[in-house]
C-alpha cells in the first residue's frame, strides 16, 4: 500500500467512527422521545425471564447479521431507560450466539458474491429516515424516521469503518506474519486487536476460515484468532458508551467482561486438555473428530464457544451486572454557585 492508500483508508476510517458517533446520539434522542413507554412495558414483561433476552439477541442479530448494531440498540434502550442492565445483559448473550450465523454461511459456502448485502439494505434506512422527517408533518412520525435514520446510520458508519480497513486485513505480509505465532495467549491478542481494526468479528473470523481452508494457519491458530476476535468486537460497544451516560457505559462493560470470561475459560479448557493428555489433545483434535472439513471445523467452535460461555453466563447474569456497576461508578452531581432555574 502506498501513502495515499494509506491515508484515504485513516480518514475513512475516521469519517465511519463520527457517522456511526452521530447515529449512536440520534437514535437515543429519538427513542427517549418516542415510544419509551411502550417498549418498556414490553421488556417489562419479558424481563423474569432470561432465556428470553437471550432469545431476542440471537434472533436479531442472526436477522441483521451485526452483533454490534445489535449492541448497539442496546446500549441505546438501556441509556434511555427503556431496559434494565440484566435484560441487556442476556440480549448481549444472544448476540454473541447471533454472530456465528456469518461464520457458518462463509463455512457453506452459502454467502454467494451475487446476493444483496444485508449492510446495504439496513443502510438504505437513512434514506428512508430521513425522507419521513423531512415530508410529514405528524411528530411521532418524524420521531420515527429519526429513529430509522439512526439504524442506517448505524450500519453506514460500521461500513465505512470495515471498508477502510479491508485492505490492510488482506495483505500477505499480514497473513503471514499470523501464520508464523504459535502462542494461544498472543493470537488471542492478536485476533482482538485486528477485530478493533476492522470492526468486525465476523469479517476476522471469516479470515481465520479462510487461512485454516488454505492451510495457511492450523486449525488450533485459527480457534484462538476467532477467541480473540469476540474480545476485539467489544470496541463497538464501547465507542457508543462513551457518546452515553453510566447506565451505557455499564453495559458495554457487561459486554467486556462476557467475552473476556468465554476467552479466559476456553483458554483453561484448553491448556488444561494439552496437560493431562501430555498435548496429544486440543481443541483442533478434538473438532477434526466430529467435522470432516477445516471451515466447518472453525464455524462450529465458534458457535459452540459462544453458546457454552452464555450457559455460563446466565446463572452468573446478576453478578456480572454488580461488577460492572463497581466499575463504572455513578457520576457525582455537579454543583455551581450560579443561580439557576429550577422550573
Amino acid at each position: 500500500m502506498d501513502f495515499i492508500s494509506i491515508l484515504t483508508a485513516l480518514l475513512t476510517l475516521t469519517a465511519g467512527i463520527g457517522v456511526f458517533l452521530v447515529a449512536c446520539t440520534m437514535m437515543s434522542s429519538n427513542l427517549e422521545s418516542a415510544a419509551s413507554r411502550r417498549l418498556k412495558q414490553l421488556f417489562s414483561h419479558t424481563g423474569n425471564n432470561k432465556l428470553v433476552g437471550v432469545g431476542i439477541g440471537t434472533l436479531g442479530t442472526a436477522a441483521i447479521q451485526s452483533s454490534g448494531a445489535v449492541t448497539v440498540m442496546v446500549i441505546g434502550f438501556v441509556n434511555v431507560g427503556i431496559m434494565s442492565l440484566t435484560q441487556a445483559a442476556t440480549i448481549i448473550y444472544g448476540a454473541n450466539i447471533g454472530t456465528t450465523v456469518t461464520a457458518q454461511l462463509v463455512a457453506l459456502g452459502l454467502s454467494g458474491s451475487n446476493s444483496l448485502s444485508t449492510t446495504v439494505i439496513f443502510a438504505a434506512f437513512a434514506g428512508i429516515g430521513a425522507f419521513m422527517m423531512l415530508f410529514s408533518k405528524s411528530d411521532a412520525w418524524k420521531k420515527t424516521g429519526g429513529i430509522l435514520t439512526g439504524f442506517g446510520m448505524l450500519f453506514v458508519g460500521l461500513s465505512m469503518m470495515a471498508n477502510a480497513m479491508d485492505e490492510f486485513a488482506a495483505l500477505d505480509s499480514v497473513k503471514l506474519f499470523l501464520a508464523s505465532i504459535r502462542n494461544p495467549l498472543l493470537l488471542v491478542v492478536l485476533g482482538a486487536i485486528i477485530t478493533a481494526i476492522i470492526q468486525s468479528s465476523s469479517v476476522m473470523t471469516s479470515i481465520a476460515i479462510t487461512m485454516a481452508v488454505t492451510g495457511l494457519i492450523s486449525l488450533d491458530q485459527g480457534i484462538y484468532l476467532t477467541m480473540g476476535s469476540n474480545i476485539g468486537s467489544c470496541v463497538v460497544a464501547i465507542i457508543a458508551g462513551l457518546t452515553s451516560g453510566v447506565a451505557a457505559k455499564r453495559t458495554a462493560m457487561i459486554h467486556l467482561i462476557f467475552n473476556v470470561l468465554g476467552v479466559v475459560l476456553f483458554l483453561c479448557a484448553g491448556g488444561l486438555i494439552k496437560l493431562t493428555t501430555a498435548g496429544t489433545y486440543s481443541f483442533g483434535i478434538l473438532f477434526e473428530r466430529f467435522f470432516h472439513t477445516p471451515q466447518l471445523q472453525l464455524a462450529m467452535f465458534h458457535t459452540v464457544f459462544n453458546v457454552t460461555t452464555m450457559l455460563v453466563a446466565l446463572p452468573l447474569t446478576n453478578a456480572l451486572v454488580n461488577i460492572a456497576c463497581k466499575l463504572v461508578k455513578d457520576q457525582p452531581a455537579q454543583q455551581t454557585d450560579e443561580p439557576h432555574l429550577y422550573f
